[in-house]
């Protein structure tokens, strides 16, 4: 288990339960520090002034239920603990939004679990903001992406993308990833000077130079599962490149260039 210290807001209306949690934390020596709100309208004051990693909330409140809070948090993952007998409530919830959930016994068992499933709900939480990260960051570069499954079919492109070639996602997705080459792919083209430059072809067939990067995606255990790429479009660096090659030729032999 992580050495890490969280914030952890327990919504429970029940002394006694608030006890238990509280000792369990103590015993067990668990890195929370622990913030308690007997219901929702406490819950939700304290959050509108304090950050929390998880909130964990009995089903039922004094003036409402877990479903309040899970209709008012957007951020903090929530866990959701219901009375042996309302497992379909739970579901319920889970299904609403809620990270995970507890079923509380009369002898407080689940308590036992809560460590686990703190720990569990963080990290898919972390996860989960790193991909919206990378989401967000793939989608606002100005450069192309494109993503391949092992078979060479296409599968994701961004929005860069579809501008710089013309396509629309639903046109692009699926197809083979030689659809964009202007030539085979085993055989680039030299674009001038620039030795990563191939050419590219747009949907209407018209052909540009591309400066593309192109690595493995692999999985936790190191096993290839897609290939990505990025390409940027050339023509202007390729354009001045090519400017500058005919006032030089043209210093060289006094020619003027030809436009």
């Amino acid at each position: 288990m992580s050495n890490t210290e969280y914030k952890i807001l327990l919504i429970e209306d029940d002394k006694l339960d608030q006890t238990a949690f509280v000792r369990m934390v103590k015993e067990k020596e668990l890195p929370y520090d622990c913030t308690v709100a007997a219901s929702v309208s406490e819950a939700l004051s304290i959050l509108a002034s304090k950050p929390f990693d998880i909130i964990i909330a009995d089903y039922m409140l004094g003036d409402g239920t877990a479903f309040d809070i899970l209709g008012s948090v957007k951020d903090v993952p929530i866990v959701v603990v219901t009375g042996a007998g309302d497992e379909e409530i739970a579901v319920q919830a889970w299904k609403a939004g809620a990270a995970d959930y507890l079923i509380k016994d009369f002898d407080k068992n689940y308590l036992k679990t809560v460590s686990i499933t703190v720990e569990n709900t963080i990290r898919h939480k972390k996860k989960q903001d790193k991909l919206l990260l990378l989401s967000h960051a793939i989608t606002g570069t100005n450069d192309s992406v494109y993503i391949t499954d092992l078979d060479n079919r296409i599968i994701f492109v961004n929005k860069a993308f579809c501008e710089t070639y013309g396509y629309n996602e639903q046109d692009i997705i699926g197809a083979d990833r030689s659809i964009l080459c202007a030539q085979s792919p085993n055989t680039p083209r030299p674009v001038s000077g620039w030795e990563t430059g191939v050419w590219h072809k747009q949907k209407d067939g018209s052909e540009f130079p591309v400066s593309v990067v192109e690595s493995v995606v692999k999985d936790k255990d190191g096993k290839e599962i897609a290939h990505l790429g990025v390409a940027r479009d050339i023509s202007e660096l390729v354009l001045v490149e090519c400017r500058l090659r005919a006032i030089n030729t043209e210093l060289r032999t006094g020619n003027k260039p030809l436009y």
